[in-house]
């Protein structure tokens, strides 16, 4: 069974990192990871919402503590885990990036050993003490790609620093596994649902696709037939990023209009191909990188094919800047949140000192007055015991040994029951009472003014002051009526 502390395994290591930097894992092709996430919420490393069946996945303080140190802060063996040649391994690899210029340790194309024995230095490192105190060390490469190892001070623009290269790092291992190239013309062909144009200008549409996509060979780009079949689809790839594309006609509905997605679809509606193509091109639903070009009387799409492209590979450069500014803008939010946390324990804190100390104190008066309650109640009970001695005598002296007798009986018990009330003698002596007594959560809840005791945060259970149930550290023999 696996446990909430349990090391990741590389993979969910790579998949921690990628929501960490800001990817919610919301876009279609983030769908494979998205069961990897949910086994990282039960171990309460990212959080993971579907509201408005929208999936969406952030990282936990829990999930970032997990980074930066290695380990689960559940994990009852953060000292241990590691052999001594991880030991040695981990003190070289600190000496190594302390002797470099810009604290980095790089390597290409290393085996499934070279990867295991730093997974194990960087471990160690982290879990003995070895990173110098203000600094961070940050891993990447777990399981493929570059392993990148850097020793950094604490700071939003290192971590900004460290993002560009976890995401290079990404890049490259993304431009190794980038899929062979597409016969377009051929697929194009097969898949007939890919373009949405009339019979009459599908030839015009698989030229300008084929011309659109030798020149887009020249800056890293493709086009490409990313669905087959009656759903074919058409896609367009930027360096290692995945965009959608799409090749329509205009079509006029009966009134003369141009018609929209309705009237294309429905069966009532006749509509008529102008032959004028649009060409769309850009990222995901709700992104703001989509560009769209139509044909124009002195301008068609075939002669504006290398406007497109730069505009293209513009608005790329663009997407991975305001990704880097959103990246920023969480850091800024992530760590505004953290400051609110600490001051919102640190008042928690203080309110559980003060009320820790009101509430002994609370408790030391109610055992006193328990004490006193007790001390008079045995006092009495001697002195009933007494009286009755003298009536036995006097019972005696008529001559009536039973009730005498009788007497001297409820005489025993009297005395014994003082005894044990009295919290001056043993069994029930107040010196057996630990003076500094711990309260209950009732006790403290008393002088909280709504926190709740359990943590930083407000008491959800608040309960009246009658409701209350103060703790009774005496003994339940000076309570009379519930002696055992």
């Amino acid at each position: 069974m696996v446990r909430r502390s349990d090391q990741l395994t590389d993979r969910q290591g790579d998949l921690l990192e990628r929501i960490a930097d800001g990817d919610d894992l919301s876009k279609p092709e983030s769908a494979p990871h998205r069961v990897s996430a949910r086994a990282l919420e039960s171990r309460g490393l990212v959080t993971v919402s579907k509201r408005k069946g929208f999936f969406a996945a952030s990282i936990t303080d829990i999930g970032r503590y997990y980074l930066k140190h290695g380990y689960h802060p559940e994990c009852d063996r953060a000292s241990g885990g590691y052999a001594d040649g991880d030991s040695e391994n981990a003190e070289r690899l600190i000496s190594r990036l302390g002797k470099t210029s810009d604290g980095i340790v790089r390597i290409a194309g290393a085996d499934e050993k070279t990867r295991v024995a730093y997974r194990r230095a960087v471990y160690a490192a982290r879990c003995q003490g070895l990173v110098p105190e203000g600094q961070i060390l940050w891993y990447t490469g777990r399981s493929d790609g570059d392993i990148v190892v850097r020793l950094l001070e604490a700071g939003e623009d290192n971590n900004i620093d460290w993002y560009r290269i976890r995401q290079k790092a990404r890049k490259s291992k993304a431009e190794k596994k980038q899929a062979p190239p597409q016969d377009l013309r051929q697929l194009l062909s097969e898949n007939p649902a890919a373009l949405q144009v009339s019979d009459g200008q599908r030839e015009r549409a698989t030229r300008f696709l084929l011309e659109l996509n030798a020149a887009a060979a020249k800056q890293d780009q493709e086009v490409r037939l990313t669905r087959r079949g009656e759903h074919a689809k058409l896609g367009y790839r930027i360096g290692t990023q995945q965009w959608e594309l799409t090749l329509t006609e205009e079509h006029l509905n009966a009134y003369g209009r141009p018609a929209d997605y309705w009237d294309m679809r429905s069966s009532y509606s006749k509509t008529t191909p102008t032959g004028k193509l649009q060409l769309k091109i850009g990222g995901h639903q709700g992104t703001h990188n989509a560009h769209t070009w139509e044909d124009e009387k002195r301008s068609p799409l075939e002669e504006r094919i290398r406007k497109i492209i730069t505009t293209v590979k513009a608005s790329c450069a663009e997407a991975e800047r305001r990704a880097e500014d959103s990246y920023r803008k969480h850091l800024a939010y992530m760590a505004e949140q953290n400051q609110e946390r600490m001051e919102e324990r640190r008042q928690w804190e203080s309110a559980m000192a003060s009320a820790r100390r009101q509430a002994e104190a609370m408790l030391q008066r109610r055992t006193m007055v328990a004490a006193l309650a007790a001390w008079r109640n045995a006092q009495d009970l001697r002195e009933i015991c007494t009286i009755l001695d003298d009536t036995a005598a006097a019972a005696d002296q008529r001559n009536d040994p039973h009730s005498a007798a009788n007497l001297r009986s409820w005489c025993t018990v009297g005395r014994e029951l003082a005894d044990r009330l009295d919290p001056t003698t043993c069994p029930a002596s107040l010196g057996k009472i630990p003076f500094d007594i711990e309260p209950g959560v009732d006790d403290l809840r008393l002088y909280l003014g709504g926190w709740s005791p359990d943590g930083p945060h407000q008491d959800y259970q608040r309960k009246s002051v009658e409701r209350l149930e103060l703790s009774k550290p005496w003994p339940s023999d000076w309570e009379l009526g519930i002696v055992p």
